[in-house]
């Protein structure tokens, strides 16, 4: 049912949504004999999804370095239509998909701006057969910049900006208990309710929250209090409740 229990009506789910996509895409191919058959058309909306991709593997992803084509990551790269290489190539690599460890493919990524990713932004698009936004998914050990997301559309009502805020956090893959990826999840729905002329303010004490955080001392618990009431008086206490109850990580 599409009705939610309070009367109005629940957003539809994602995964679904890419579900129909797809299946629209592969009728139109096969309908209009753009593909001789169904299992073609799907065959060829499943090697789109990372078409033009190239990527290396980083983090100990590789179970055996010395035939890489033999890893199941390896094979669902290529599944979708990404071209796996075993050594780095700043004049074509695309991506660095890493593992749980930090590597120097990923250290080189950052500094060249090639996109460092987790296994999860390979997984996801295996899942949704759809390719999926990079900044949602930084490699470990790397930070995430909310800056890089689109602009949010401007909404009349705190109602509706709560509601397109816990969209956007749905979007957001929950991976483990990862602080800094609650965090950012939390980052990307604040974006709802202040402007772009605060945004830089409140990027600035997600910072200096994190740094708290990171490196408690006598004097954190203050100033923690502090940045978090200067939060809840540019985002507003009932949406900030809402959202960082959002995007708490599921229990265990």
């Amino acid at each position: 049912s599409g009705s939610s229990a309070s009367g109005g009506f629940a957003m539809p789910d994602p995964t679904l949504m890419d579900v129909l996509r797809v299946l629209r895409r592969v009728h139109l191919d096969w309908s209009s004999g753009g593909e001789e058959s169904a299992d073609r058309a799907l065959d060829a909306q499943r090697k789109g999804v990372l078409d033009k991709v190239h990527l290396v593997f980083a983090g100990g992803l590789l179970e055996t370095p010395d035939h890489p084509e033999r890893c199941a990551f390896w094979r669902l790269a290529e599944s979708l239509g990404a071209q796996c290489h075993r050594k780095w190539d700043a004049t074509f690599i695309t991506h660095v998909v890493a593992g749980e460890k930090r590597s120097g493919s990923v250290e080189r990524a950052v500094k060249e701006g090639v996109h460092a990713v987790s296994k999860e932004w390979l997984l996801h698009a295996a899942q949704r057969w759809c390719k999926q936004r990079e900044e949602l998914y930084p490699a470990p050990g790397v930070l995430p910049d909310p800056s890089r997301l689109p602009p949010v559309p401007s909404l009349p009502s705190v109602e509706q900006r709560i509601k397109a805020a816990l969209m956007a956090v749905k979007l957001i893959p929950v991976v483990g208990q990862n602080g800094e990826q609650r965090d950012f999840r939390l980052r990307v729905a604040t974006r709802y309710f202040v402007g772009p002329a605060l945004w830089p303010r409140v990027n600035a004490l997600f910072d200096r929250f994190q740094a708290l955080e990171s490196n408690p001392n006598e004097t954190s618990n203050e100033e923690r209090d502090r940045v978090l009431k200067e939060l809840t008086r540019l985002v507003g206490d009932d949406a900030l409740g809402r959202i960082v109850s959002a995007t708490e990580p599921p229990t265990t």
